[in-house]
């Protein structure tokens, strides 16, 4: 049975063009019931930052979702995200979705507020994931993602969007555990299976390109896609910006694990065709090679612990540094911290123990930290 893709295009975050590429791809990719329901919707905040750096899902994405929602009959929305530096002072306003949550009549969420455990049986790195309670009281959740590449997964979209469903600085820790790409995929693939999100639709009137998540540049790529299976979401978007879509984890493993596909071919993308909308000069993040694949592919932990040693490094920029201290914060193998040095303290690494997930590189506010070789 082919699973539905809606690929529409948007030029603009224009409610009235946004209103109805949203629901034209909502009814070419099958529509969702959700009347009399009550709904948690998950955008991307992973800073909670000026809207126009394309870092977040756009505040009128949101409204639009929601406008949508409250048309089809849902009986109670709630709207909320963790980043990955979640600090106590985390509103949302920055980036223009708690207003919009407020101005439309939703709920805002604090994902830190409290917290449940959910499980899937078939895990296959684990089988339970402690996050954020709401999820609890929700008949539905609905992922809300922004296109944008990502320095360790190449790719973040649909399935990579709910992670910020695990509150605050715990999201680290599953770095040190899962240390390489196609592990920590199919860690996210865990998630999937225990969240069992109803519906996915990805803001990609503009994405990022280059050193994303966080770092990277906005494009404009003017499409909205919506579907009922992430992962078929995912293939389609990562094939759109010129990925082979087998390179990224969560694809490739989701096949594996026949989570509602069992080939690529089983998408059928509704509305536009992907071939006209590629993009063949996305800013991309470099995949591996295939000796590292193959030791990825083999979880192997001694090769783990190698790969990890032949990865680019975060490198920090003096210069720019604010020391704010959040990318040490946020480093699960405790690498880096503050040093005093003759123009004052400054952020000193240690290679041996980080583990190359870039999460100092996500959560850095002012563009500090650089990934190279």
């Amino acid at each position: 049975m082919k699973v539905k893709v809606g690929l529409v295009k948007c030029n603009t975050y224009d409610s009235e063009e946004l209103d109805k590429a949203l629901e034209k791809a909502m009814r070419l990719s099958g529509g969702i019931d959700v009347k009399g329901k009550s709904l948690l919707l998950k955008p991307n905040i992973l800073q909670d930052t000026d809207p126009a750096k394309a870092i977040s899902t756009h505040p009128e994405f949101v409204r639009s979702v929601i406008k949508f929602m409250k048309k089809e009959g849902a009986a109670e929305i709630h709207v909320g995200d963790s980043p990955g530096s979640h600090k106590p002072d985390f509103s949302g306003r920055k980036s223009g979705i708690r207003q919009v949550t407020e101005e439309t009549g939703a709920n805002w969420i604090d994902f830190t507020k409290g917290s449940t455990i959910i499980r899937t049986e078939t895990g296959k790195r684990t089988k339970k994931f402690t996050v954020t309670s709401i999820i609890e009281k929700v008949d539905m959740v609905i992922s809300l993602p922004k296109m944008k590449t990502h320095q360790f997964m190449l790719y973040t979209g649909a399935v990579k969007n709910l992670f910020g469903l695990i509150p605050g600085y715990t999201k680290s820790t599953y770095h040190i555990a899962y240390l390489t790409r196609n592990n920590f995929g199919e860690m996210l693939l865990d998630l999937l299976e225990a969240v069992k999100p109803a519906y996915s639709i990805m803001d990609a009137v503009i994405g990022m390109e280059g050193p994303g998540p966080g770092n990277g540049y906005p494009r404009p790529v003017k499409l909205i896609l919506a579907s009922p299976n992430a992962v078929a979401l995912d293939t389609i978007a990562s094939t759109i910006i010129g990925y082979d879509p087998k390179l990224i984890p969560t694809n490739y493993f989701a096949l594996k694990r026949n989570l509602g596909l069992k080939l690529f071919s089983d998408i059928s993308v509704e509305g536009l065709s992907v071939n006209d909308v590629k993009i063949d000069d996305f800013k991309l993040i470099k995949s591996r090679n295939s000796l590292s694949i193959i030791f990825d592919y083999l979880h192997l932990r001694v090769f783990e612990r190698l790969q990890q040693k032949r990865k680019p490094k975060p490198y920090f920029i003096e210069e720019k540094c604010i020391k704010c201290g959040e990318c040490i914060k946020i480093c699960a193998s405790n690498a880096n911290w503050f040093e005093e040095g003759p123009n004052g303290k400054f952020v000193a690494v240690d290679y041996n123990k980080c583990i190359r997930c870039y999460c100092c590189h996500e959560v850095c506010p002012v563009d500090a930290i650089e990934i190279r070789k």
